[in-house]
């Protein structure tokens, strides 16, 4: 995965102890052009980045607030806005001018004041707002379907878990985050009476969740404490018998911190890649064709200052939809970033025959190869996880190793290995400096 720009204005108010400028982010195209909404402590930022390389800023909005957390979701050609510890309630942005103009068509708190996250049914119009002042232990929700721009009131209704740090829906279906309280199913056909389907608990803080194409699993992250996996529900019984772990999954970019950990944020899938925006590790991308064995398929650093973890920093949340393939990522510190995937993410197969043992890992100057001793020939590949390769050789009339790291930066790798009879495998190489 490669960046092909940035953009980032400093004298832009901070906000929260960690100096954060940028928020959440989202996307939207519209008549052939491509369009991303920044949330900024004090303003809401509007681009055209139909050329990638060259993003314009469109519009700028100031607030009533300056806040650590502002989200976005779309629908019919408007972005709809939320943000958490302010009064500034619910704002609503035509983009149907744009580029020439972005028009806020709805700013009112009549609702509610304060909402921490906004999931939106594009099938149905409706928003449900998470976490807001008014329904702290559950759901507020809208309706946006007679009028995109004058959204009208349809429950507030109270759910078990209680509050809703943020949702994903599909189908009338809705998947809360409920904090630690766990991971909770409801079915939303009737808005003012839902049904609870079923609900699970991993011990973490519940943060987001996003589910694969066909329905199947879930995939949630745990934004506390540090260092907790993404986990995999499995929702082929949901309704029936609940509910059930199938997994979970976890990459930390820096090795040898103890301190603090990586932490999983906001998950989001397209197709069958799942975009992981994991703070100070930046934007992770795996591979869920086998949705109970994910496969890290690529990355991008979008906050490469960090050598140890400091938590609260980096990478926010991204966006994938893009017709064109730009992903948009929001980083708390260093703004927009656009990147895009530099190749197929596919990971080649293993052979379960083939068994190889790579140590030191994390490794520094030199790695060690160890295959089994019937193997008497074998090259390798060393690959960044977006495709450029940065190694290659070969070790004939041996099954051992030694491959020297002292020109490789400091990441993550990915050794493909291939033995002289068509045994292949793939092994993660941390290279740490």
């Amino acid at each position: 995965m490669v960046r092909l720009s940035k953009w980032d204005d400093n004298s832009l108010p901070l906000a929260g102890s960690v100096a954060l400028q940028y928020s959440g982010c989202w996307g939207l195209d519209l008549n052939g052009r491509e369009y991303a909404v920044l949330g900024g402590a004090a303003h809401i930022l509007f681009f055209d980045v139909t050329d990638p390389v060259h993003p314009e800023l469109i519009g700028k909005f100031l607030g009533t607030d300056t806040t650590v957390w502002r989200e976005f979701k779309s629908y019919r050609n408007r972005i709809y806005a939320v943000s958490d510890n302010t009064t500034e309630g619910l704002m609503i942005f035509d983009m149907s001018q744009a580029p020439d103009t972005v028009i806020r068509t709805y700013w009112s708190n009549t609702f509610f004041n304060s909402a921490h996250t906004i999931t939106l049914d594009t099938t149905s119009g409706r928003i449900y707002l998470n976490g807001t002042d008014i329904a702290n232990s559950g759901l507020l929700v809208l309706d946006a379907s007679n009028d995109p721009d004058q959204p009208e009131f349809v429950t507030n209704v109270t759910l078990a878990g209680g509050y809703i740090h943020d949702s994903y829906v599909r189908n009338d279906t809705i998947y809360a985050s409920s904090g630690y309280d766990g991971y909770y199913v409801f079915d939303f056909t009737d808005p003012l009476s839902p049904d609870s389907l079923g609900s699970t608990k991993t011990g973490g803080y519940n943060h987001n969740s996003w589910l694969n194409p066909e329905g199947t699993y879930a995939y949630y992250t745990e934004e506390i404490p540090d260092g907790r996996p993404i986990w995999i529900v499995d929702l082929q019984t949901l309704g029936v018998d609940g509910l059930e772990i199938a997994g979970s999954f976890f990459d930390q970019l820096l090795p040898g911190d103890s301190t603090y950990k990586a932490i999983p944020h906001n998950v989001y899938i397209k197709d069958h890649l799942l975009f992981d925006s994991q703070y100070e590790d930046g934007l992770l991308v795996y591979d869920i064709n086998n949705p109970t064995q994910p496969v890290l398929a690529a990355y991008y650093d979008t906050h490469p200052e960090n050598v140890v973890y400091n938590r609260y920093r980096g990478n926010w949340g991204s966006y994938p939809w893009l017709p064109s393939g730009t992903i948009i990522a929001g980083d708390m510190q260093n703004g927009l970033q656009l990147l895009k995937l530099t190749t197929s993410v596919a990971v080649p197969e293993a052979n379960a025959q083939l068994q190889v043992l790579v140590s030191p890992n994390p490794a520094k100057e030199t790695v060690k190869v160890h295959l089994p001793e019937n193997v008497s020939g074998w090259s390798y590949r060393l690959m960044a996880p977006g495709g450029q390769l940065y190694k290659s050789g070969r070790f004939s009339g041996q099954s051992q190793g030694e491959i020297a790291l002292g020109d490789i930066p400091a990441g993550l790798y990915f050794m493909e290995i291939l033995t002289g009879n068509g045994l292949r495998t793939q092994k993660k190489v941390v290279v740490s400096k």
